[in-house]
């Protein structure tokens, strides 16, 4: 539905352009909106509304939607935001279109108690716009915006404020993870092996790796609040997606520095989860420069199984990958051959008898 606040502006050219706010469902506007595949369904009808809050913008021209984009906030607690699928048609770029609906976005955004904005860019011009506006680059190429009054965001969002708590994971966990997962600390050369996600590479969407899974019963995702309801730590296993692997769950986690003594509690409560799921055993990969990272592991019960030699580039050189894992438990197949790819469906089994 449309948010109040939608406004006509006069664009430097003199054209008008209707701004629209539109919180999913999104109706006949998504056929002009951009969204990750795995969750473009379910986000456009609505279905993740209640805890993970998406405005688009929308521009129009004389009717016409001539550009738009999005706004990923937790529908409770909106203080992280991503900015994504920012798009221009390509007859009415360089008009002002999109400095103006990221200038009502970032404004909303402030007023709802915004601190932190992330987004990124591989293009130069949007770049320079970009930081008309306030973001500047931070991590690979993504960019943050921090709102008057957070400048120190880095140290107090992430402080220690006594006990976090345990809690599973959902989709309002998704700019929440990459603003913990983009923080400088702990800088561990592998921040997320689920998603490829390493020291210098920006965490986004690598979520949806993480979360997608879990709905479908193949995952667990794990957190850790503060006592003011921030997160300051996560964990997630996913199950491989085989037949012959199913038991296995890969690990991945990370914790602000603050938090760091709650990081073993964190994992554990992941493998447990995992367990729950018939994953029976899970692995973590971690780089052998990342010592205090290993240490978290082998407090949580994982062992040193295997290591990969100069798997990692590494200082203008290379570190070995290490391969930790441990068993669970003992559990039958939660799916047979015929749910994956490949396997043999009853019908052409019937062709063969």
């Amino acid at each position: 539905m449309a948010q109040d606040g939608d406004s006509i502006v006069k664009l430097p050219g003199g054209e008008n352009l209707e701004v629209v706010a539109v919180d999913p469902p999104l109706g006949s506007y998504a056929d002009y909106a951009e969204c990750w595949s795995d969750i473009r369904e379910d986000l456009f009808a609505g279905r993740l509304a209640s805890s993970l809050a998406t405005p688009y913008y929308f521009g129009q021209i004389g009717g016409r939607v001539v550009g738009s984009m999005a706004c990923f906030v937790p529908s409770k607690r909106p203080e992280i935001g991503l900015v994504e699928f920012v798009q221009t048609d390509e007859a009415h770029r360089r008009k002002g279109v999109a400095e103006t609906l990221l200038t009502r976005l970032i404004g909303n955004f402030r007023a709802a108690g915004g601190a932190a904005l992330y987004l990124c860019t591989t293009n130069p011009a949007a770049g320079s716009l970009y930081e008309k506006l306030g973001f500047r680059y931070y991590v690979g190429d993504g960019m943050r915006y921090l709102a008057p009054d957070f400048e120190d965001f880095d140290t107090s969002f992430f402080a220690h404020e006594g006990s976090a708590a345990l809690d599973d994971g959902s989709w309002s966990d998704l700019p929440r993870a990459a603003a913990l997962f983009n923080h400088p600390e702990p800088d561990w050369l592998v921040k997320d092996y689920l998603s490829q996600s390493f020291r210098d590479t920006r965490f986004e969407r690598h979520f949806i790796n993480w979360m997608k899974p879990t709905d479908a019963g193949d995952g667990a995702v794990v957190t850790l609040e503060s006592p003011s309801g921030r997160l300051v730590g996560i964990a997630g296993c996913v199950r491989s997606p085989t037949y012959y692997e199913q038991h296995v769950g890969t690990l991945s986690f990370r914790v602000c520095p603050a938090y760091m003594g709650q990081a073993t509690e964190l994992v554990r409560a992941a493998a447990s989860r995992a367990k729950e799921l018939a994953i029976d055993y899970v692995q973590l990969h971690i780089a052998a420069c990342d010592v205090d990272q290993r240490r978290i592991a082998e407090a949580a019960g994982l062992e040193h199984v295997a290591t990969l030699p100069q798997r990692l580039r590494y200082g203008g050189g290379f570190a070995d990958l290490l391969l930790f894992s441990t068993r669970l438990g003992t559990s039958v197949p939660v799916r047979d051959k015929d749910y994956y790819y490949g396997g043999r469906k009853a019908w052409q089994k019937k062709r063969n008898s």
